[in-house]
């Protein structure tokens, strides 16, 4: 991250409520206004380098405020590098996203139990549009989730595809990416095609529960390539494309910045399951403080 990089005033603004879509309901009640921040920060000039913008940040005691700026430096560090397909510093990117999180109590971090096994911290959302949207979370896997988990339905509904691009680069760990084909109603599929129906939540970054349907549309699946990828690399899963993800770096944990953006084409998304389950519930564990594997991820690093 170049400290004489600026970011400017119009910017800052269309930051703020993406980033804020990223924490607790209760943290926008104690979140300055955005009016409040451009007065903090963009009182004396339209523009600001990051160097005068961390300045800043360090004469602040309003935590809330602090944790703000953290992460939007941290994100927008990862939707610049990735548009303009320049080298992500994750380390450094990974002191701003991680401070972000332990600067305020963890009731106003969204931190939850996803489908496939890890947990997933969600930083930035932008969604006006599908071409348009944007979004990025931090992935964490570790033992100590297991028992948040049934494993077995993580085991039978891995296997999944995604509406958007999708891009990960690896910040501690070892990432497992196994990639699938299909073919539709042949004679030896022992699969089916799912729905994912997800409840309604307060939240609408991180769901509560979601329930997988069977489609009724067999398939007999394919896999094409085994990766695993480990600390500094980046892999990305293109649209409609299946995959499944794990780590293999038991007892230590692994962790990834993801992200989802419609800029680079629309897909579908799906689920693959064993044929013989008709429908299956996930239960999406919530509020999970996630200190304990910030520490881990630190001593890993």
């Amino acid at each position: 991250m170049k400290q004489n990089q600026i970011i400017t005033k119009e910017e800052f603004i269309g930051f703020y409520e993406p980033i804020l879509k990223g924490y607790s309901e209760s943290f926008k009640n104690e979140i300055v206004s955005k009016d409040v921040l451009l007065r903090i920060f963009f009182e004396k000039s339209e523009r600001q380098t990051i160097i005068d913008l961390q300045k800043a940040i360090k004469k602040q005691t309003d935590k809330f405020v602090k944790s703000l700026i953290y992460r939007l430096l941290g994100t927008r560090e990862i939707i610049s590098c990735r548009d303009n397909n320049l080298y992500l510093d994750t380390k450094a990117v990974w002191r701003l996203i991680s401070e972000s999180i332990r600067i305020i109590p963890s009731n106003y971090i969204i931190s939850s139990i996803g489908s496939q096994g890890f947990l997933s911290i969600p930083i930035y959302k932008k969604e006006e549009t599908l071409e348009t949207f944007d979004f990025l979370r931090l992935h964490i896997w570790d033992d100590s989730l297991d028992d948040y988990m049934d494993l077995q339905k993580v085991e039978d509904f891995s296997i999944h595809s995604h509406t958007f691009f999708a891009k990960s680069w690896v910040v501690t760990g070892k990432i497992v990416n196994d990639r699938f084909e299909y073919i539709k109603n042949s004679k030896n599929a022992n699969h089916s095609f799912f729905k994912v129906i997800y409840n309604d939540s307060l939240n609408e970054v991180n769901q509560h529960t979601s329930k997988a349907v069977n489609k009724n549309i067999n398939a007999e699946l394919i896999k094409v390539s085994e990766e695993v990828h480990h600390e500094m690399a980046v892999y990305e899963i293109k649209p409609s494309k299946l995959h499944k993800s794990g780590h293999k770096n038991s007892p230590k944990c692994s962790a990834t910045f993801f992200s989802f953006t419609g800029k680079d084409g629309l897909g579908e998304s799906f689920v693959i399951g064993p044929k013989q389950i008709t429908e299956s519930e996930v239960n999406r564990k919530m509020n999970i403080s996630p200190i304990y594997l910030l520490d881990k991820i630190d001593s890993q690093l």
